[in-house]
């Protein structure tokens, strides 16, 4: 075989620099992050290693870089807290929220001062009243000296001991010179998580503003689900602003986040809930999964458009992670679970919807596919 495999007991999460000579990955239930040199062809040399799981607290942190200096290491627990906390029966008093959130240096795969694995996080006491609680916060941004982490949030029921889905959205904003100042600030724009899965979520744009994909939630009139793309200037959700892309698009639809082109131009994976859903592997109980097919859109903000793009049909895009933007072309792999395919290659300033088709790509694995062009 060939290729460099890296260190993975789950699906790796992987960084490049913007020079395309350094790679960051982290082995996903460990804790390690490690840094690579690119060598060309398909060689790579490890410069170093860090274990974040012991300054973090947790093997599960999840990783994210900001810029080419910085990188997020990150990590939150919900637990409920009762006035006896023997006695569920007892009076609920809302969930404590933990976060563990250190900043790496990646000159050095070091942790800067002042990383903390003991953050309690404070959300207005009448939503902590209610049962919102953030379960899980990641694909952060840096803007106007504040870290902003998507988060997903929950509703409990102290009546039956479980969560509910949420009907706002959530987002923790973390001070960057001191981590454990922190805010929760929330919006009835959307309803659904902002922390994606292993697609990023949100962009800082041109104007120093936050685009946020909210993604997971049910519109209540139609009880059909819609992507949303929300702004945050600030430090505040604008509210004036809700791009709803599946209404724009004309389907409903899923997705766990997008790439940001420039100028207001960005391009969306989805799931195409309007085909049949089919079979895409088995779960962890060895139940078998589904899936509708996925497909590839182009979003304008600032005209206000979607264009559907022709790409490859049952294409699984849950996982995808990087599509890089290099000279006005944005470069995506494509194909089926293992099945052949290509690199298509889409022109940044236009609207048609056919790119061009490039490199071929193999898929020699029954559960075979690409998550990433680097």
């Amino acid at each position: 075989s060939r290729g460099w495999e890296l260190e993975s007991s789950r699906t790796a999460r992987i960084f490049l620099s913007s020079d395309g000579s350094t790679l960051y990955s982290l082995n996903y239930t460990v804790g390690t992050i490690e840094k690579l040199t690119y060598l060309g062809g398909d060689n790579y040399r490890k410069v170093s290693t860090i274990d974040t799981s012991i300054p973090l607290g947790t093997k599960t942190v999840r990783f994210t870089k900001i810029n080419d200096q910085i990188a997020s290491v990150h990590y939150i627990s919900a637990a409920a807290q009762y006035e006896n906390q023997d006695d569920p029966q007892s009076q609920y008093l809302g969930h404590k929220m933990v976060a563990s959130i250190g900043i790496l240096d990646l000159e050095t795969m070091t942790l800067k001062p002042g990383y903390n694995n003991n953050i309690v996080i404070n959300m207005d006491e009448e939503l902590v009243a209610q049962g919102y609680n953030i379960t899980r916060i990641d694909s952060p941004v840096l803007s106007g000296g504040k870290l902003y982490y998507g988060a997903a949030t929950s509703k409990f029921n102290p009546s039956t001991g479980k969560n509910v889905a949420t009907d706002k959205t959530f987002t923790l904003v973390v001070d960057y010179s001191n981590l454990s100042q922190t805010s929760v600030i929330t919006t009835d724009k959307g309803r659904g998580a902002t922390n994606g899965y292993r697609t990023p979520t949100q962009h800082v744009n041109e104007a120093g503003e936050i685009l946020q994909m909210v993604s997971g939630g049910v519109n209540p009139t139609t009880s059909k689900n819609e992507v949303h793309i929300l702004k945050i200037k600030d430090g505040q959700y604008v509210e004036s602003f809700d791009f709803n892309f599946s209404c724009i698009l004309g389907k409903e639809s899923k997705s766990n986040g997008w790439f940001y082109a420039g100028n207001g131009i960005g391009y969306i994976p989805y799931e195409d809930l309007t085909q049949d859903l089919v079979q895409i592997g088995v779960n962890p109980q060895g139940e078998p999964s589904y899936s509708a097919p996925w497909k590839f859109a182009r979003v304008d903000f600032n005209k206000g458009t979607v264009v559907d793009l022709i790409v490859p049909d049952n294409l699984w895009l849950t996982q995808y992670q990087n599509a890089p933007v290099r000279d006005g072309k944005l470069y995506i792999a494509l194909s089926p679970v293992g099945t052949d395919g290509n690199v298509y290659i889409f022109d940044v300033n236009s609207e048609s919807p056919n790119g061009t088709i490039g490199a071929s790509i193999t898929g020699t694995g029954a559960d075979q596919y690409y998550i990433g062009i680097y």
